[in-house]
């Protein structure tokens, strides 16, 4: 299974940098590359079960800084997702926390699903 989730994890990012490009969601500093630009989550990852820890709709671009040192400055993430994509979208990922999945089965289809996008 850690196989298969590293596989995702890189699906996401390479999605995730081409959806948003290299501006820090939370702080907005520009030119992200190499080991500054990262792709952080609205949720602590650590948190969160098979169903969201690898979902787009909580993944942005985030500056070192702010995804590690600020511990992925979670307030500003959440401000900023209900700013740009409405309460009804945040409130929809948060009731989502409570989805449970057969992990295996699940991150197969979604590696599939990555791939194609």
């Amino acid at each position: 299974i850690s196989l298969i989730q590293r596989k995702i994890w890189e699906e996401c990012k390479r999605i995730i940098r081409a959806r948003y490009g290299n501006t820090c969601y939370t702080c907005g500093k520009s030119g992200l590359e190499g080991s500054n630009w990262h792709t952080g989550h609205l949720l602590a990852k650590a948190s969160l079960g098979a169903f969201l820890k690898y979902d787009l709709r909580l993944l942005r671009p985030q500056c070192y800084h702010d995804n590690i040192n600020l511990g992925g400055n979670g307030a500003i993430f959440i401000e900023n997702l209900r700013a740009i994509e409405g309460n009804e979208y945040v409130d929809k990922i948060l009731a989502d926390r409570n989805v449970t999945v057969k992990a295996i089965d699940f991150y197969t289809e979604l590696l599939e699903k990555y791939k194609s996008m």
